[in-house]
């Protein structure tokens, strides 16, 4: 009987925290841009992906940057640091994003995430340009991908804001 009763506050506890986020917050999602994470078969790159999607974004950020160092194969490497970027932008921190992107796209310029997610750092830097050419790099490689649709659709109607 304990156990019920505790199961039924926690789910009432749920219910408030969830009714209690403010509309602007919910509003922001469909206004910032998205990132794209993903899983390898690295225990550093993959303890990152884990770590990104229960938003532990410094946790994030630390596997990567392990994911990232020499020895690992370079499509590997490119994946750490695109998620790296993402897990660095979800904490402010822009230049280092943008650095970690930029790495990422070198090693692999196919990596439509990491083109995505340097977009998404460009974007949030007010570097429409920039973005602009990420994204329309991105949408071919990505066939369809919710994160590059979604950015590329932001981008547009910032564009469309502007003039």
């Amino acid at each position: 009987m304990k156990l019920k009763n505790g199961l039924g506050a926690l789910a009432a506890l749920t219910l408030v925290g969830t009714l209690g986020i403010p509309a602007a917050h919910a509003q922001n999602a469909d206004t910032a841009p998205m990132f794209a994470v993903q899983t390898a078969a690295d225990s550093n790159i993959r303890g990152g992906y884990n770590a990104y999607g229960h938003k532990e974004w410094k946790k994030s950020a630390f596997f990567n940057k392990k994911g990232a160092a020499k020895g690992n194969k370079k499509s590997r490497r490119s994946i750490a640091y695109s998620n790296l970027c993402a897990a660095l932008a979800q904490q402010g921190k822009l230049d280092e994003a943008l650095a970690a992107c930029n790495a990422a796209v070198e090693m692999a310029p196919a990596n439509w995430r990491a083109l995505n997610n340097r977009g998404a750092v460009n974007l949030l830097s007010g570097n429409e340009a920039a973005a602009h050419a990420d994204f329309a790099a991105a949408l071919p490689l990505a066939k369809g991908a919710a994160e590059v649709t979604h950015n590329a659709a932001l981008d547009s109607s910032t564009k469309l804001a502007r003039s």
